[in-house]
């Protein structure tokens, strides 16, 4: 499930962030949190169910009125990744049912292997 983080989330969130090389450098990675303090930008923690440990993170960014752009997905070390990385997208589809979801050159393949595996063709009634 997503769950939606909250400003005195910040050290999780920066860990999960520090497990990407890309974000070792910690001015880096401030500057990344603070974009995310745009109203248009969101962080999801990801937690497979209620009872267990936040497994990731999912960064989006709402572009116009229909479009969700997935920036981030970070996973922790443990967790599977492919069938994860799925059901991260299926939920933030799921809460957003009008809306296309893509990525950026790095998150577009995750998407392009969920659209083709997992999600479920729309229906235009």
């Amino acid at each position: 499930m997503l769950i939606s983080t909250r400003p005195d989330d910040e050290k999780t969130v920066m860990g999960l962030f520090s497990l990407l090389p890309e974000y070792k450098n910690l001015e880096h990675m401030k500057l990344v949190l603070n974009l995310y303090q745009q109203p248009k930008l969101e962080l999801f923690f990801w937690q497979p169910d209620q009872q267990d440990s936040i497994n990731g993170l999912l960064g989006i960014e709402r572009y116009k009125n229909n479009v969700l752009v997935v920036r981030h997905l970070i996973l922790t070390p443990g967790a599977p990744k492919k069938a994860t990385h799925a059901q991260m997208l299926a939920d933030l589809q799921e809460l957003n049912p009008y809306h296309t979801v893509m990525g950026t050159l790095s998150t577009q393949t995750y998407i392009d292997k969920w659209r083709k595996h997992y999600s479920k063709p729309k229906s235009h009634n």
